[in-house]
């Protein structure tokens, strides 16, 4: 199996020595001897850990990066295009459960049962986005060494999820246990600096996301509501976000991982979707029809201004252009795809990618300089309070629980709002960059007041199966970030609806806002789930034959 040996990402040459000098196997049986210097304090691992999950799933990651192409909020000229993606964030994920099995064992040895409670909850969520992703996958027998297991079986999904909810309970139980600890996760911590009430509520919102997610084929009702009903001990307000802090340009540069168009030699690979964009600006004809969303100026950053404005001109000829908003199509076969308009497509902005808001100055990127086209500060959200609130919207919608879904739904879009103004105030910082920018609080404006006011009204009119899509479309706007959690939503529940470019093999052609015709096609069905990693399939002989994964499904789909 081709991770024998797991190389450790850190933050110093020491760790960096150690793992390439001793490799899993006897890393393991180092941390024995606690006076060993080969053995890698728990903290250490702990930082790395919670920065290599996020690495491997944020927008821009690859994993992230393929998930936000598949939900049609990024489009690019990459593999995701047309649906040929491979196994992205196989490897970083389980290099990171390697590790977290090292601060279990580890940890507990110590009596830093926290850094073991810590690694628990950890390690469940990172198991849960593989099979969300993947179906079936190495658990019961992975990273088995001391036991003799080099070729682990594949698991059933079905059979894992439980397991990681039982595990979730254990690492509460670690973090609650009243022996003394020799030391305690702090600054270490980049999550949730050592505060283990916080943990606690992630811990337990995880769960709801699981059960929530299990719905259509299990009864979770019972599980549902008792969560529900202390929502104390869940995510409940902005300060408590399950959450990774990335930091602004530096001596030692860890900004977002999406930040990376801006500082790219070439622009393309990702860029903001046409379908998005349409949608938020209110002219898709099936939802949110006429309602303009005022996310739009910091979602999407102009490098161009709109025709007979200070700025109009593209390097080359442009694929699909709204005033100053230029990006291309998914699928597209036109002449204008490729060619090279670093200076003009639209960018990622200040909330997805910690980036420029869309001021209107329509200043080339590469004409302010990397370094000061926005902080990059932008931190990667696992699961925040607004996400909690629409998870329980959809719950309420779907019959599982009772309660007054509008209710929910509108405390959702308060807080999706809120959320904004949190990160961007307390994180991302923009008047700090080295072009500083004021930017105005999105919650309070009156351009917000009205779009949720509309939304609402909508969402009055609408069936039962309308009311879930409004729940759905306006968490995959909200989700942007991290586009994993919107190709479950959409697996589990068809929604949001997204562009279907042509049948799959078949030409066809869209008319994009300035009247140009461009050929578009897909090459396959939909993906309902990720390739399994070809390099498992090939080394591991208890692996099963690759997948076709247009007709693969995750247990949880009906």
């Amino acid at each position: 199996m081709r991770r024998k040996n797991h190389f450790i990402y850190t933050f110093t040459a020491l760790l960096i020595l150690v793992a390439v000098v001793t490799g899993c196997k006897k890393f393991l049986d180092v941390n024995k001897n606690l006076n060993d210097p080969t053995a890698v304090p728990v903290s250490l691992l702990l930082s790395n850990c919670e920065r290599n999950i996020a690495g491997n799933i944020a927008l821009g990651s690859g994993l992230g990066g393929t998930m936000s192409i598949y939900t049609h909020q990024t489009t690019g000229r990459v593999g995701a295009d047309r649906y040929g993606a491979g196994s992205a964030g196989w490897d970083g994920l389980y290099s990171a459960i390697t590790n977290l099995n090292v601060i279990i064992k580890q940890g507990t040895a110590e009596t830093r049962y926290t850094y073991a409670g810590i690694a628990k909850i950890l390690k469940a969520y990172a198991f849960s986005i593989l099979v969300d992703v993947y179906g079936d996958v190495p658990y019961s027998e992975y990273d088995q060494f001391d036991a003799g297991i080099t070729q682990p079986k594949f698991d059933l999904g079905k059979d894992i999820y439980p397991k990681l909810i039982a595990l979730i309970d254990e690492g509460i139980a670690d973090i609650n246990n009243p022996a003394p600890n020799a030391s305690k996760p702090a600054s270490d911590d980049f999550i949730y600096k050592g505060n283990t009430t916080n943990w606690k509520k992630a811990a337990n919102t995880l769960k709801l996301k699981m059960y929530t997610q299990v719905r259509r084929v299990q009864n979770v009702a019972t599980q549902v509501q008792a969560l529900l009903a202390t929502p104390a001990n869940l995510i409940n307000s902005q300060a408590e976000n399950f959450m990774m802090p990335y930091g602004p340009f530096g001596t030692t540069d860890d900004r977002h991982p999406a930040y990376g168009e801006y500082n790219a030699t070439q622009r393309g690979s990702v860029l903001f979707s046409p379908w998005m964009f349409e949608i938020m600006k209110g002219k898709n004809p099936n939802i949110l029809n006429t309602i303009s969303d005022p996310r739009i100026p910091y979602y999407v950053y102009n490098q161009k201004s709109p025709l007979g404005g200070s700025n109009p001109t593209p390097e080359n000829c442009t694929e699909y252009r709204d005033g100053g908003f230029i990006s291309i199509y998914f699928g597209s076969n036109g002449n204008c795809r490729d060619g090279s308009n670093s200076n003009t497509y639209s960018l990622l902005g200040l909330y997805p990618a910690g980036g420029r808001y869309e001021d209107g100055a329509a200043i080339a990127i590469n004409t302010i300089t990397p370094i000061k086209a926005g902080t990059g500060a932008l931190p990667h959200q696992f699961i925040t309070y607004a996400d909690r609130l629409y998870l329980e919207a959809e719950l309420i919608n779907t019959g599982v629980i009772t309660g007054d879904q509008k209710a929910v739904f509108t405390k959702a879009l308060d807080e999706s709002f809120a959320q904004m103004d949190y990160i961007i105030t307390n994180f991302i910082k923009p008047s700090s960059a080295g072009s500083p920018q004021t930017v105005p609080l999105i919650a309070t404006l009156a351009a917000t007041t009205t779009y949720k006011t509309a939304v609402l009204a909508a969402f009055d009119a609408g069936t039962a199966a309308k009311k879930l899509e409004y729940i759905i479309t306006e968490k995959w706007i909200n989700r942007i970030e991290n586009p994993v959690d919107n190709y479950t939503d959409y697996r589990r529940t068809g929604y949001p609806v997204l562009f279907a470019p042509a049948p799959a093999g078949t030409v066809t052609t869209v008319t994009g806002p300035d009247g140009k015709i461009t050929p578009v096609q897909c090459d396959r069905l939909y993906p309902w789930s990720l390739p399994f990693n070809t390099n498992e399939i090939a080394l591991n002989s208890n692996a099963p034959p690759q997948k076709v994964p247009e007709n693969y499904k995750v247990f949880w789909q009906p």
